[in-house]
């Protein structure tokens, strides 16, 4: 058994979720290996093929890259207006010290978001048509946004806080390596389209 999947039962154990919550994430927590197919209206339908996590992995370099030349640049304009104002902090050397500043932190996220799972959002409709959306997910931002809402929110509703944050930490903790099996969770739709989340 997983970890994440004894934490799960830790937490229905001690009360702090709900059967129907564990239940839930129990669902959500299970491994892509399984590929069942789905019968819709007589057809058989295939699951979606996983992305390819590892390329998207290694999309962090392209801001990175582009981040850090920019910063060198201004680094170096910063330095040329420095010497020509002798030292005196003039408009433009504080203009261009702040946008110094913005690019420093933009680098510094691009770097740190090389260890970041990526959303991937796959929906093939009835129609035949296919639409994919793939996107970074900043876990540790989500884990800390549910942090403060926690003491926003009614006590009756922060259960859910609480299993969404549990959701994210057992994520973070499964998806840390490369090559490591994403999540997928499967919604299909009434009306015969078929919608596939894979988070790794």
């Amino acid at each position: 058994m997983s970890e994440a999947r004894k934490q799960v039962l830790q937490m229905l154990q001690d009360g702090k979720l709900t059967a129907e919550q564990a239940q839930e994430l129990l669902q959500a927590l299970e491994p892509t290996t399984e590929e069942p197919q789905e019968a819709i209206e007589g057809e058989v339908v295939q699951p979606v093929e996983p992305p390819d996590m590892e390329r998207f992995r290694r999309f962090w370099q392209y801001p990175f890259f582009i981040a850090l030349a920019v910063l060198v640049a201004v680094g170096l304009g910063l330095r040329s207006l420095y010497q020509a104002s002798e030292g005196m902090m003039t408009f433009w050397l504080f203009c261009v010290s702040g946008i110094f500043a913005l690019t420093f932190i933009l680098t510094v996220l691009a770097f740190m978001s090389r260890s970041a799972p990526w959303v991937h959002v796959r929906v093939k409709e009835k129609t035949g048509r296919k639409i994919a959306i793939s996107l970074p997910l900043p876990m540790g931002l989500a884990q800390w946004g549910i942090g403060i809402a926690r003491n926003f929110v009614p006590e009756t509703e922060q259960g859910n806080l609480d299993m969404a944050a549990e959701f994210i930490r057992s994520a973070r903790h499964d998806l840390k390596g490369p090559g490591t099996e994403p999540l997928m969770i499967n919604v299909d739709d009434e009306d015969g389209d078929q919608v596939q989340v894979f988070i790794g």
